[in-house]
């Protein structure tokens, strides 16, 4: 990882056209070995689940299934694809629509390069927006099967927020399972980025 940020959030969502919360129980998700540890916060209504362990929270709503970290650390972020990987083998049926894997960073300010790439008339940009301003930037591009936007905000609290959607269609459970498999690809895709923008 980029030496100077640090990896501050990570959540899989996979997208469908009708999932089916009321089924999502907290004995139902143990009895699928999608969750294996204690549950500390469990929400069940017919729009919506949420479960929380520790470590992990995951929600589901009709058209979204989002499980996020709470711990940052790697076995965590090994173990993201799996607990999806075994939720979406548990409703193979469903018909599913993308994938996303999302990442956010922080690094510090005086590390990032990020004026370089955006101000190349500083003189106009003062002019315009007064003599002190921040920038920030979106980019979209493709990383193999994904379209991929990051966006950085202006500097606040002395830190850069660096966010990545690596965004893919997968209309099936069959895609979806082999989309999990590059989720460390996309990982260090983002921190090669991170890399760059700091050099």
């Amino acid at each position: 990882m980029a030496s100077e940020s640090r990896l501050t959030g990570t959540d899989i969502v996979v997208l469908a056209r009708n999932y089916n919360p009321s089924i999502v129980s907290k004995d139902w998700l143990q009895r699928k070995g999608i969750i294996t540890e204690a549950v500390s916060n469990f929400v069940h209504t017919p729009p919506f689940s949420l479960i929380e362990t520790e470590q992990i929270a995951l929600t589901v709503e009709e058209e979204r299934l989002q499980i996020s970290l709470k711990v940052m650390n790697e076995d965590n972020i090994e173990r993201l694809p799996r607990i999806v990987e075994r939720f979406v083998l548990s409703l193979p049926e469903t018909p599913y629509v993308a994938t996303g894997f999302n990442y956010s960073y922080r690094l510090p300010k005086e590390a990032s390069k990020l004026a370089a790439f955006l101000t190349p008339n500083d003189t106009k940009l003062r002019e315009v927006f007064s003599g002190e301003y921040e920038v920030g930037m979106a980019v979209v591009f493709r990383f193999k099967d994904c379209r991929v936007r990051v966006t950085m905000s202006p500097p606040r609290d002395a830190s850069v927020v660096v966010d990545f959607n690596f965004h893919s269609n997968t209309p099936d459970s069959a895609l979806v399972l082999e989309r999990l498999k590059s989720h460390h690809q996309t990982r260090e895709e983002a921190e090669r980025i991170l890399k760059e923008l700091c050099k």
